[in-house]
């Protein structure tokens, strides 16, 4: 029988699944992928199973295994892939309020460019958008889940929520646990501690430097196993990437103040998607956080109509109205 992982974890970008892997990797009875994100399925496919295999150090008789590698919800192939190779793998999903996913990535993406979050203005993250449009298509949703609901047993498919990190940490851990079929009444450290944040470098050229150098370190068959076991056993990384950054604050930079209206119209219509595949809707606190649609929403506080397949609160809007707005 040919080799797959138990479960493997498909983004999205910015949504907390660097705070899933490292909940997932401190399970005794879970082996993750070292290093986290292989995009075997996306980037790296040619390179045969036994390429991806090689990255998985864990005992199979007591121990499940995953991976989660956040762009291969952005990649229309890899669904099908994983059917074929890996059809009974559990998919783990973590989403955010795809509004707020769109402007952390700025933010990430401002750090990574520049070294200074907080100096980043409305013309600079215009600037992105307009040479990249990932930033608005990672946080649709609904396209991109549809064809691994489509390819996958949808009963495979566990959708987690950023927010929960915040808010509801352990039972969120303790969810994660379950779906993987492992002891879900582990505790693992860790649990409110913030990952990956957007923050400036204190010394800009620096930090890029040592950041080359570790890239290139993992690059290098010599190096990469002692730089995988420091990142699994250590946290010196953490350490010096804390050390080299400072929180300045970020930019009061909202979706609407950097995205156009169209966009924000088609983030709307991609929850209307999101909303039918996903077992229990879209959450409904995402609400708060979204800005209002150009035209056309509806807004209630009791029950879903016929009309507004899209339940949350504030910011349902409807299929009429859509086709309203396209007709006008």
């Amino acid at each position: 029988m040919t080799w797959s992982p138990d479960f493997i974890g498909i983004g999205a970008e910015k949504s907390a699944t660097t705070w899933a892997w490292t909940i997932l990797n401190q399970h005794p009875e879970i082996g993750m992928s070292q290093p986290k994100e292989l995009n075997y399925f996306n980037d790296n496919f040619e390179k045969g199973i036994d390429w991806y295999r090689s990255f998985f150090k864990y005992d199979p008789g007591t121990q499940k295994c995953g991976e989660i590698s956040p762009l291969y919800m952005d990649n229309a192939l890899v669904a099908q892939r994983i059917a074929a190779l890996c059809p009974d793998a559990k998919i783990v999903v973590m989403l955010r309020n795809p509004f707020d996913r769109a402007v952390s990535h700025l933010f990430h993406d401002a750090q990574k460019l520049t070294g200074k979050v907080a100096e980043a203005t409305v013309a600079t993250f215009r600037s992105f958008i307009a040479s990249d449009e990932k930033y608005l298509r990672r946080s649709l949703y609904g396209r991109q889940l549809k064809p691994f609901y489509e390819h996958l047993n949808p009963a495979n498919i566990g959708i987690f929520f950023f927010e929960d990190v915040r808010h509801n940490s352990q039972a969120l851990a303790e969810s994660l646990y379950k779906f993987v079929n492992v002891d879900a009444q582990f505790e693992p450290d860790k649990l409110d501690e913030k990952v990956n944040p957007s923050t400036d470098f204190r010394f800009v050229g620096l930090t890029r430097l040592i950041i080359a150098t570790s890239k290139l370190a993992k690059a290098f068959p010599p190096t990469r196993g002692m730089m995988h076991w420091i990142y699994r056993n250590t946290s010196l990384r953490e350490k010096a990437m804390t050390a080299l950054s400072v929180d300045r604050g970020r930019p009061d930079i909202s979706f609407s103040d950097v995205f156009s209206e169209a966009d924000i119209d088609l983030v709307y219509s991609d929850l209307q998607l999101l909303d039918q595949l996903i077992p229990d809707g879209c959450p409904e606190f995402w609400a708060a956080d979204s800005p209002e649609a150009p035209r056309g929403v509806k807004s209630t506080s009791g029950g879903h109509p016929d009309d507004c397949p899209v339940k949350m609160g504030s910011i349902q809007r409807s299929l009429d109205s859509d086709a309203n707005q396209r007709a006008a």
